[in-house]
C-alpha cells in the first residue's frame, strides 16, 4: 500500500476520486447489499498508555503513507494526544500529548497546513473551555494559539478546523451571549477567538460538527435549536454577522445532526442521528442556494444507527459510519447514491476489528476507505481502546464473489429483524 494518495473528500479538499464500480458484478442483487460485506483490516489497535484512547474523530493524511489523528484519552496523562501511523499499519507515534494546561480531550480531527497541524480541544486550558492548537508533523508540545473563556467568544469547540489564508475557521457548542454557542476565527499564528456570529436558539443551538466553506460563506449544522429544536442548517459570511438558519429539520427530514455538512458542488451533504423513516436518523442533501432538506435514505437497526461522521463524497457515492447497530451491534461502513436510494452496508464491526465507529472516512487511490473506531480492537481482549482500520475494496474482478456472500448476509439479516440498537454517548 506504500506510496498511495489519500485524500478526504470535504472541507478539507476538494479533490475527487473515482472508485471501480462493482456493481456490474453484483446488480442483481439487493441495493442494500450490493457493496456489503468487504474486509475490515485493522491497522492498529490503540492501548490506553501510551498510544491513546477512544479516537473520536476520522484520519488526515500526509505524502501518501502517514496517517494523523487525535484520541479523547490516553496518552502520557490520560488527557488525549495526536498520534501519526504508517498506512500499512503498525504502533501509533505518539507526536503530542495533553495534560489539561495545553487543553485536553480533543474531539475533533486535524488540519493540515504547511508542515504544521491544527486541531481544538473540548477541555483544558486556562479557563477549562478548550483551545486551539498546533503540532509541528514531526511531533513536540502542543502549542497552544487560543483559548475559550465560555463567555462571547464561545466554549468546547467539539469541530475541526477550516484554514483559509491565514485564518482558521471553527465553532464551539457552549458560550455566546445566549449560550448556544458560537462561529469563531483565530489568526493562524494564534490570537484572541473571534466570534463571527453567535448561536440564539431560533436560528441553532450547539454546532458540533465540521464547517464547510464556499465563496466566503461558512455553512454548519446545529444539533439543536430551529423551528422544531431539531437542528438546523445554517450559513455565515467569514466576516461575520448573525447566523442564518437555512433550513430547520423537524424530524421528518431528519433531526439532532451531529455531523457537519460536505460540500460538494452546489450540494451540502449530512447525516442526521434522530428522525427519518425510521427514527434512527438520515441521509440528506440541500443546496447551498436554500431550498428543502431532501432525504436520501433512512437508517435502521440492520443498517446502523447514530451516525455522527462527517460522511465522504467520492464521484456519485457517500460513504459514511454508524457507530452502533449493524450485524452484530457494534456499527457498520456503509455507502448510498448521492441521488439517494438503499444503503449499502459495506462492512460491520464485531468488537475484535473495533467498535463504534464515531468518525468519516477517507479513500485512497484503489478506493480503499480509512478511519477510527472509538473502541474495541486488540482481538476483542476485555480492555479496548479503539482502532484505526482500513476496509479493503477487492478488485473489480474479484466482486463477483461478492454474490454468495451477500446473499448469506440477507439471510442473516431477516433473522436479525428489528432489535434495539446500542446505547452509546456519543
Amino acid at each position: 500500500m506504500a506510496g498511495r494518495k489519500i485524500v478526504k473528500i470535504c472541507k478539507r479538499s476538494r479533490a475527487v476520486i473515482l472508485v471501480a464500480a462493482a456493481s456490474s458484478a453484483v446488480g442483481v442483487l439487493s441495493p442494500r447489499l450490493a457493496l456489503a460485506q468487504f474486509a475490515i483490516n485493522t491497522l492498529t489497535s490503540f492501548n490506553g498508555s501510551p498510544t491513546g484512547a477512544d479516537p473520536r474523530e476520522g484520519l488526515l493524511t500526509l505524502s501518501g503513507n502517514t496517517l494523523y489523528g487525535t484520541t479523547e484519552m490516553g496518552g502520557a496523562n490520560n488527557d488525549g494526544e495526536v498520534f501519526s501511523l504508517p498506512v500499512t499499519g503498525g504502533t501509533p507515534t505518539v507526536l503530542a500529548s495533553f495534560n489539561g494546561t495545553n487543553g485536553q480531550n480533543p474531539l475533533a480531527g486535524l488540519t493540515l497546513s504547511g508542515n504544521t497541524l491544527y486541531g481544538t480541544t473540548f477541555a483544558g486550558g486556562p479557563n477549562g473551555n478548550g483551545e486551539v492548537f498546533s503540532v509541528p508533523v514531526t511531533g513536540g508540545s502542543p502549542n497552544v494559539l487560543a483559548s475559550f473563556d465560555a463567555g462571547l467568544d464561545g466554549g468546547s469547540p467539539r469541530s475541526g478546523l477550516i484554514v483559509s489564508g491565514g485564518t482558521l475557521y471553527g465553532s464551539t457548542v457552549a458560550g455566546g451571549p445566549d449560550r448556544d454557542g458560537v462561529v469563531f476565527s483565530v489568526p493562524i499564528g494564534g490570537g484572541t477567538p473571534t466570534p463571527l456570529g453567535s448561536f440564539t436558539g431560533s436560528n441553532g443551538s450547539q454546532p458540533t460538527g465540521d464547517l464547510a466553506l464556499s465563496d466566503g460563506i461558512l455553512y454548519g449544522t446545529t444539533r439543536e435549536g430551529g423551528t422544531s429544536n431539531d437542528g438546523v442548517i445554517f450559513s455565515v459570511p467569514v466576516t461575520g454577522g448573525t447566523p442564518t438558519a437555512l433550513a430547520s429539520f423537524d424530524v421528518t427530514n431528519g433531526a439532532a445532526p451531529f455531523s457537519g455538512p460536505t460540500l460538494s458542488g452546489t450540494m451540502l451533504y449530512g447525516l442526521t442521528t434522530g428522525g427519518g423513516g425510521d427514527g434512527y436518523g438520515d441521509v440528506y442533501s440541500f443546496p447551498i442556494g436554500g431550498g428543502a432538506i431532501n432525504v436520501l435514505a433512512s437508517f435502521d437497526v440492520p443498517d446502523g444507527v447514530d451516525s455522527v461522521g462527517d460522511p465522504l463524497i467520492s464521484g456519485n457515492i457517500l460513504y459514511g459510519t454508524t457507530g452502533a447497530g449493524g450485524d452484530d451491534g457494534f456499527g457498520d461502513v456503509f455507502s448510498v447514491p448521492t441521488a439517494g436510494g438503499s444503503l449499502s452496508v459495506m462492512a460491520s464491526f464485531d468488537n475484535v476489528n473495533g467498535a463504534h465507529p464515531f468518525a468519516g472516512l477517507i479513500m485512497d487511490s484503489s478506493g480503499n476507505l480509512y478511519g477510527t473506531t472509538s473502541l474495541g480492537g486488540n482481538g476483542g481482549a476485555p480492555l479496548t481502546y479503539g482502532t484505526v482500520f482500513e476496509v479493503v475494496v477487492p478488485e473489480p474482478a474479484s466482486t463477483s464473489l461478492l454474490a454468495i456472500g451477500s446473499l448469506a448476509l440477507l439471510r442473516r439479516r431477516r433473522r436479525i429483524g428489528r432489535r434495539a440498537a446500542d446505547s452509546i454517548s456519543i
